[in-house]
């Protein structure tokens, strides 16, 4: 999650080679999806640090909405400890409740490593991960310190999103998963744990306990040309391969808001819907909406005589992909993230609690 890539089932296409593989699949889902009501058993969402004025406006804004939040992020220093990003510090002291009130609240951790300095950035850090499992002791070691630092802002739960984790440290991630487990459940923690859309990840059965969330997006994004950031097709993918390990009712799936402007097909900017919109409106650009997909598609010259290309998500998207993840078989939705959101959004979170 956050500022990085993602890694995806599957090598990139174009956008016309997945339109012709993925057309017959979306049009079985497309029959499925009229008798397929558009609601969500449980909803939650990100704010992230970087963007926090603006998550918190739009949480606070639709309040009884969410039946969890999600704290983006703790990470660690050199030595390997984590700590609660600062102005998540800041903003909320000794309790997170003071903030969220009676809504649950997870604290987000990733393998990010942000040296005192501010310089050395490591973003999603397989090094670490394997050092912080890589033993009985060491994993108990870093799942005390979890335990300490959300105690610490009396958060509700623990949510576990460390990324590119390597092959060989998978063994030693589910150990320290299920042994963090047994001991958040002691404390009166609960515990998320993210999953990448990638095969290595969800070929085998993960740990009982838990509940899982799957980022079901970014099939396109920084590492690909154009597109959209999730399909039907995509999604119906991932509940395939997570109802053959068993884990598909425990798992929550992402979808992500916003999207990209591609230049000259190559360069990749993120954008949130607002600064989509803003864009385009700048630049009189007016999208159209793919029919596969839901995303809106904008083309555009700049001022220097390069073309690009923006894919964005609004509430009628997000209604699409939801819809066709029901007909796959999931059944609890998480929004990546708050923040630069449009009402078209929030009207289609509110109509999913009626």
């Amino acid at each position: 999650m956050g500022r990085h890539k993602l890694h995806v089932l599957g090598r990139p296409r174009t956008v016309r080679q997945r339109v012709a593989l993925l057309a017959a699949a979306v049009s079985c889902a497309c029959v499925l999806l009229s008798v397929v009501p558009a609601r969500a058993a449980a909803l939650t969402a990100w704010i992230a640090d970087w963007d926090l004025a603006r998550g918190l406006a739009e949480f606070r804004s639709h309040p009884g909405l969410f039946d969890s939040i999600r704290v983006f992020s703790a990470n660690f220093d050199e030595k390997d400890r984590p700590s609660l990003a600062p102005d998540w510090a800041r903003l909320l002291g000794r309790d997170a409740s003071a903030v969220f009130g009676t809504t649950p609240v997870y604290l987000t951790v990733v393998n990010d490593v942000v040296a005192a300095s501010g310089k050395g950035l490591r973003l999603k850090d397989p090094a670490l991960v394997a050092r912080l499992t890589a033993s009985p002791e060491a994993r108990d070691r870093h799942g005390d310190a979890l335990i300490a630092l959300a105690k610490q802002h009396h958060f509700q739960g623990i949510e576990i999103d460390y990324e590119n984790v390597a092959e060989e440290d998978w063994p030693n991630f589910l150990a320290f998963v299920a042994a963090l487990q047994g001991r958040a459940a002691s404390e009166g923690l609960a515990l998320a744990v993210l999953l990448q859309p990638q095969h290595r990840y969800l070929a085998a059965p993960l740990p009982p306990g838990p509940q899982y969330v799957l980022m079901g997006y970014n099939l396109f994004g920084f590492h690909s040309g154009p597109g959209p950031k999730a399909t039907p097709a995509f999604l119906s993918a991932q509940a395939a391969a997570l109802r053959a390990i068993g884990a598909l009712d425990a798992t929550t799936l992402a979808l992500a808001t916003g999207g990209f402007d591609w230049t000259e097909a190559q360069k990749a900017s993120q954008l949130t819907e607002s600064e989509a919109q803003a864009l385009l409106a700048k630049n009189r650009a007016t999208p159209a909406r793919a029919s596969e997909n839901g995303y809106l598609v904008s083309r555009y010259r700049d001022d220097a005589g390069k073309d690009h290309e923006v894919w964005h998500a609004d509430g009628q998207t997000m209604d699409m992909l939801w819809q066709a993840a029901q007909a796959a078989g999931f059944g609890k939705l998480a929004i990546w993230r708050l923040g630069g959101n449009s009402p078209s959004l929030f009207a289609f979170l509110s109509g999913l609690k009626r």
